[in-house]
This record gives structure tokens, C-alpha cells and sequence, in this order.
């Protein structure tokens, strides 16, 4: 391992008529070279042509993909998938040192990423949570804590927005996450940096890849990175280990075999669990610095993930492929969480008391996956066809952990400013079963691309499957005997899940598109009798424009969408929680929520060594009431990314920036406005608002020759204070500071 150094449609029309006008299309006629200049450094060209898009976006120097499967798993370009797409390149992710799944998806047209803590975050999209997430295609469920994973040895990350219930089945229609891996390469390839950063943010990798034997038809890959750093939050720090492997065999000319592992390893002290208070115990703004961190030094909720995986590639005749797929993923924490989440800070930093807990258990999952596919002649015209089956079952335990004695005051905090003297909290790790729950999906998936004619062509799917889940939860006297166990299933079949999308095209650049599909959801919350809802069911369309330019690096897209969902839970208030447990019990409204929204995206190179990536998205949720739902997200966000290798003498240097917008938002919460007869404070509802703001950002690069390359990246460029999370625990979220990164990068 490596240690650190030191420790609406107008708007796509107008943007499609801006790029087709003469002066750009000037710049890209066949045939024209620029001027020659002197220079004195030879370096390799980062423009790419029609033939090098393929799906593998590395080495590329690409801003798009040529290909991607992630919403309807055949194998069709941007243009031709009927819904909402954004890949996030190799390109990109190295350009802004985007090295986690959370920072690229902060950089992702339609996405909103909020932090509930210092380790967990959530992302939704539409209006709704993404819990959607594949690994090369395979679903990969996660529960509670997501491991937030280091990118380094991801090709891409491709984004789909809406329902995508065809490849990933149950689900809301926000987005589904596909992180696709690096392959090994046929030549030999190696790569190798370090980085170091504010806050002592220190990170080094190395990737090194190509043919092993047999003249090449076994190739290898590893990648190992580690990174150590501290944090503007007091007393946080964070340690990371990042394994990768995978071998890849040509057992015969139509036959290609891949196995592989990867492994993260996240270590943390001083986690929080829960936000920073927004008022103070008089009912004022308690005005905490960003560096606030309520938690004891040794506070920790860590994670390691390992995954293993198995592909096979059988090559059939005309054209058809066979394909197999195996992963097995197992996660576990280990680790005691002790946080002031819960009261109003005094000015004499008491008022805050502790939340405490042992984070411990384990989640495996196990997916595996068939499918058939091919071209296939009806009607005098070539079509495309896929057919597969897959299960995946993911399964979440924990043992039964007994609490230790601890001081009558333990969960009070005398001063949260210094809370090194805060001893850890005794339990005792027994043999016993504890809570778990197992969550199955099995279904066959069918779906086809139709040539209706040279302009027209079809996109059908269908999904078909059941899905099921158990829950068992446990409690225990003080002798450890079992007094009271719940049992709850929930079975669902003949789950039916139809998909179907139509692609007009208006020239050959431009195709006019419009999706369908269901939306099927199963419930985690119980009634009064303990019994789950009923599913949410609903619908969801779009309706959008797409245009891929210049020699195909160039797309562009719009779209409007809207869905529908019934059965929605909502709160019973007249059902007391459980006594014992804090359980809440829910009820299904019957009503509809609704979402309407519309997005545009330009991605690609707009010109010769000109990167961009830039999104606009427009969200409106309404609950079954017609009240706006989710006001804690922004109606309004834009995302920009862009870089740019100058020319002639200075091609050596790339230079670039980051923007991103939102509009206000705001979330319920109690404000303190004054004391009982018993001096305990007295709340009334309030809400916590944040404005709208906007975060920019640096990078350049330089290199030195075609193996060495220095960095530099600035993130909120003005030190822009603002919230991320606005309400959540009656709190707040502080968004990051300015941080700089300096990065030296070396490849063979």
C-alpha cells in the first residue's frame, strides 16, 4: 500500500442552433489544419474522432461516451437511449480530482447531493432518493451507510434519470448510478501519482496493466491508491485503503473470461451522527462555526467493502452475444458513534445531549445475471433484441450487543467544545441474533430496439418478477433471554414492468424522443399492526430532444418529464410509536404525488481540446395534497464543468472551471421560545432556509512531457459559506470551504 507524502425545448434549440453556426463549423470542416506554430514540447492530441467513442472512456480524452447500456441494456449510444443520460468520463474525473462517488455526482446534471453526517450522504434526483446502483450493469443494493467509493478504478460513472425499473426493477423514478470498472488493457500501461491537499488531504495511487501470457490473451489490471486526511470539522479524520484487481483470458477466439476483486477500506474517527443546531437555547442563530463537530475523538462509523465478481463473454454467430455475470459483495462497520445531535447549545456550550450507539454488522449480496443478445432481420429491416434472467438478494444482520453501566449524565454534554475526557461507553458483543432483515428480486427482462423505418425505430422492454423481504427484530432482558421478537414479510409477484420509448429522427443529428414506463416500489414502513404498505405504484413519462454533433463528441439533450405516484406513506399520528423500540406507524394516503420537471445538457468537445459539461435542471414536486414536497432540495440547479487546452506554444497547459447553482431551499424545524413551568424549553414550528448561492472552482495542468504532468484544483473558489442540508435533525450541514489540491501525475 502507498503512503502519503507527509501524513425548456427552446433552450435546446437555441444551444443547437449556437453550435451549428457557421463560425463554430468552421473551425471543424474536413480536411482544414490549423496554422503551424512553433512549439517546444511534443504532446499527444486529446481530441478524439468518431471511431475512437467507443464505450471505454479512458485515454479518450473525452467528455462522452459512444456507447452505454445502463438504462435498457442494450448496447446503444446517447442519442439512441429514450431517456435522460449523463456519463461522467475518466476524462472529467481526472481533470477535477473528482475522486469520490459523492464529488462526481456533485458535478452530475439533476443530482443533489446532501450529507445527513460526517459518513452517510444521499442523492436523489426528480424529486426522489437514487437507491438505484449497478457495478458494470449489476445491481448493487446498499442500506444505511453507502461506502462513498474512491474512483479511481471506475472507467466512468453513467447516470439515467427517471425510472429505470427494465434493468434494476423495484425502485423510485429519480436515477439509477451505474460505475462501470477499468478493464485491463492489451498493451502494457501504468500510471502512478501523488497529491496533497488542505486540511493535510493526502493521496497517492498507482495503476499498472496489460498482457500477461499466452501472446496476450491474458491481461491484468491492479490498482492501489491511499489516502490519508484530517478535515475542516474539529478532530475528524479519515483514512482509506483502495484494492483493485482483474484478469481477463481469451479462452478461445469467441470466449473471454474476466474475474476480479475489489476492496475499500474506510477508516474514520471523530464521525457525527446528525447536524449542527441552527438555533441556540435563547432562539437565536447559534451562528456555529463551520469547524463544529460535536463528537468524541473517538467516534467512528467505518466500512469496508469487498467484492468479488465473475464475467463470461461467450461471442456467438452473426453478431450475438452470450453473457454470465457473478458478484458477491460483503460490507461490515465495526465502530461506536457518540454525537450531541439533539437540544439548543448555551453560552456556556451545554444544552446538547448524546446520542450513542455500537455500529456493528454485516450485509451481504449476491447477484448474478444471463442474457442473450443480438441483431435479428423482420419485415425486410435489421433489428436489436436482448432476453435475460437475474436474482439478487442482498441479506443485513447484527448481534446483539448488551450496554455496559455508564455514568447517569453519560448522554449530557458539560461543554461541546472539549470533549476529549469522554470515555467510550462499555457493551458487551454476545452471540446472540439480533436484528436482520433479507431482501430477494428475481425476474426475466425482455427488450428490443425496432426499426419501424430509416427515422423511426422503437425501444420495448418488459420486466417481469417478484420481489420479497423479511425483517426479524429481537429484544433481550438483562439476562440476555429473548422477550419479544417480531416477524414481518412481505411478499410480492407477478411484478410486470413494461418499457417503452419512440425515437423519431429529424436529420441525422437530431432525434426527437418520447419514454414510458411503471413505477413499482415496495414500502419499509409498518401500520398500527405492524403489517407493510402497500407497494407505491405510478408512472412515468418523458419527453425530450437529442442531437449528437461533430463527428459524434459532441451531445446535446433536453427533455420534460413527469410521474405520478399512489399509495405514498404518510405519518399516523393517531398511533402512538412503541414504547420499547421508537417504532412510528404509517398509513397509506391513497394520493398521488406528483413531479414535473425539465432538464438540457451539453456534454462532449465543443471544439479542439475545449471540454464541457454543462446542465440546467427545473424540479417541481407535489404531494398527494398539492402541497410542494422535498422544499429542503432546490427547484432550480445548474452544473458546469469545462476545460480547455490552449494552443501552439502553451499547449502544454489546460485550464478550466467548475460552477455550480441552486436555488433557495428550506426544511421544518422547532425553534426555542421559551420555558415550561419546569424551566424545559418550549419550541414552536420554524423553518431553516437556505438561499440560493453558487460554488466555482479552478483546475490547470501542466505537463512536462508526455509522461509528466503537474495540477492544480481549487474547489469554492471564494470560500462561499453555505449549507448543503438544511433541517435534518432540526440542523444544519455546513457545505466545504475553499481547499486546494496540488497533484503530480505519472503514466508510461
Amino acid at each position: 500500500m502507498f503512503a502519503p507524502l507527509t501524513r425548456s425545448m427552446t433552450l435546446t434549440f437555441g444551444l443547437c442552433g449556437a453550435v451549428l453556426s457557421p463560425e463554430l463549423l468552421a473551425e471543424n470542416e474536413p480536411g482544414q489544419s490549423p496554422a503551424s506554430t512553433p512549439r517546444s514540447l511534443e504532446l499527444d492530441a486529446t481530441s478524439v474522432t468518431a471511431q475512437g467513442l467507443g464505450a471505454t472512456t479512458e485515454n479518450t480524452g473525452s467528455y462522452t461516451t459512444g456507447s452505454m447500456s445502463t438504462a435498457t441494456r442494450l448496447n446503444l449510444s446517447i442519442k439512441e437511449t429514450p431517456q435522460s443520460v449523463s456519463v461522467v468520463t475518466r476524462q472529467q474525473m481526472d481533470d477535477f480530482k473528482l475522486d469520490t462517488l459523492s464529488e462526481v455526482l456533485g458535478q452530475t446534471t439533476g443530482v443533489v447531493v446532501q450529507h445527513l453526517d460526517s459518513d452517510r450522504v444521499s442523492y436523489s434526483a426528480r424529486g426522489y432518493s437514487i437507491n438505484n446502483f449497478q457495478i458494470d450493469g449489476m445491481l448493487n443494493t446498499f442500506n444505511r451507510m453507502k461506502s462513498d467509493s474512491d474512483t479511481i478504478i471506475y472507467d466512468r460513472i453513467e447516470v439515467v434519470r427517471g425510472a429505470t425499473g427494465l434493468t434494476t426493477g423495484a425502485g423510485d423514478p429519480s436515477a439509477t448510478v451505474n460505475m462501470v470498472r477499468k478493464r485491463p488493457t492489451h498493451e502494457w500501461a501504468a500510471q502512478a501519482g501523488v497529491s496533497g491537499g488542505s486540511y493535510d488531504n493526502y493521496y497517492s495511487y498507482v495503476d499498472v496493466g496489460g498482457p500477461l501470457a499466452f501472446d496476450g490473451r491474458l491481461r491484468g489490471r491492479t490498482v492501489l491508491a491511499y489516502r490519508d486526511s484530517q478535515s475542516f470539522r474539529d478532530h475528524y479524520q479519515q483514512q482509506r485503503e483502495v484494492g483493485y484487481g482483474i484478469l481477463e483470458a481469451d479462452l478461445s477466439d469467441s470466449t473471454t473470461l474476466a474475474v476480479g476483486y475489489d476492496y475499500q477500506d474506510k477508516q474514520v474517527q471523530g464521525t457525527s451522527w446528525g447536524t449542527v443546531p441552527y438555533w441556540n437555547a435563547s432562539g437565536g442563530k447559534a451562528n456555529l462555526p463551520r469547524s463544529t463537530n460535536m463528537a468524541a475523538h473517538w467516534s467512528s462509523w467505518p466500512l469496508k467493502d469487498k467484492t468479488a465478481f465473475a464475467t463470461l463473454d461467450q461471442r456467438l454467430g452473426h453478431d450475438w452475444h452470450l453473457k454470465a455475470a457473478y458478484t458477491r459483495r460483503d460490507s461490515d462497520s465495526d465502530g461506536k458513534v457518540y454525537y450531541g445531535g439533539e437540544g439548543f447549545p448555551k453560552a456556556d456550550r451545554s444544552g446538547m445531549t448524546a446520542w450513542s450507539s455500537h455500529m456493528i454488522g454485516t450485509q451481504k449480496m449476491r447477484v448474478y445475471d444471463l442474457n442473450l443478445a443480438g441483431p435479428y432481420s423482420l419485415l425486410g429491416r435489421e433489428h436489436e433484441l436482448m432476453i435475460g434472467y437475474g436474482e439478487a438478494e442482498r441479506s443485513e444482520s447484527s448481534p446483539y450487543t448488551a450496554a455496559g453501566p455508564t455514568p447517569p449524565d453519560y448522554a449530557s454534554i458539560a461543554d461541546w467544545k472539549y470533549m476529549g475526557g469522554i470515555a467510550k461507553f462499555p457493551d458487551t458483543v454476545t452471540n446472540l441474533p439480533g436484528d436482520s432483515d433479507n431482501t430477494r428480486q428475481k425476474a426475466g427482462y425482455l427488450a428490443t430496439r425496432l426499426s419501424l423505418s430509416d427515422d423511426l425505430h422503437a425501444v420495448l422492454g418488459s420486466r417481469y418478477g417478484s420481489w420479497s423481504v423479511h425483517n426479524r427484530s429481537r429484544r433481550y432482558d438483562a439476562d440476555n433471554q429473548l422477550t419479544r421478537l417480531d416477524d414481518t414479510r412481505q411478499q410480492h409477484n407477478d411484478m410486470w414492468t413494461p418499457y417503452a420509448g419512440l425515437l423519431y429522427d429529424l436529420t441525422a443529428e437530431y432525434t426527437v424522443y418520447v419514454s414510458y414506463t411503471d413505477i413499482f416500489k415496495p414500502q419499509n414502513q409498518r401500520d398500527a399492526s405492524r403489517k407493510y404498505l402497500e407497494p407505491v405504484v405510478g408512472s412515468n413519462y418523458e419527453l425530450g430532444l437529442k442531437g449528437s454533433l461533430l463527428e459524434e463528441r459532441l451531445n446535446l439533450a433536453t427533455a420534460v418529464f413527469w410521474s405520478k405516484q399512489d399509495n405514498v406513506a404518510e405519518l399516523d399520528s393517531s398511533v402512538p410509536p412503541d414504547p420499547v423500540t421508537g417504532e412510528e406507524f404509517y398509513k397509506s394516503n391513497g394520493k398521488g404525488g406528483k413531479v414535473q420537471g425539465f432538464e438540457a445538457e451539453v456534454s462532449g468537445e465543443v471544439l479542439p481540446g475545449w471540454n464541457l459539461t454543462a446542465g440546467y435542471t427545473y424540479t417541481h414536486a407535489l404531494n398527494g395534497d398539492k402541497q410542494r414536497s422535498n422544499t429542503d432540495q432546490p427547484l432550480n440547479m445548474l452544473r458546469l464543468s469545462t476545460a480547455y487546452r490552449l494552443p501552439g506554444q502553451w499547449r502544454a497547459l489546460t485550464v478550466g472551471g467548475t460552477l455550480n447553482w441552486q436555488s433557495d431551499m428550506y426544511r421544518g424545524a422547532q425553534r426555542p421560545v421559551g420555558r415550561d413551568g419546569n424551566g424545559e424549553i418550549v419550541t414552536a414550528d420554524a423553518r431553516i432556509r437556505q438561499q440560493a448561492y453558487s460554488v466555482a472552482g479552478l483546475m490547470s495542468r501542466y505537463e512536462f512531457d508526455r509522461h509528466l504532468a503537474a495540477s492544480l484544483n481549487v474547489t469554492n473558489l471564494f470560500d462561499k459559506r453555505y449549507y448543503e442540508r438544511v433541517g435534518f435533525y432540526n440542523g444544519v450541514y455546513w457545505g466545504e470551504p475553499r481547499t486546494l489540491t496540488l497533484s503530480l501525475d505519472w503514466k508510461l
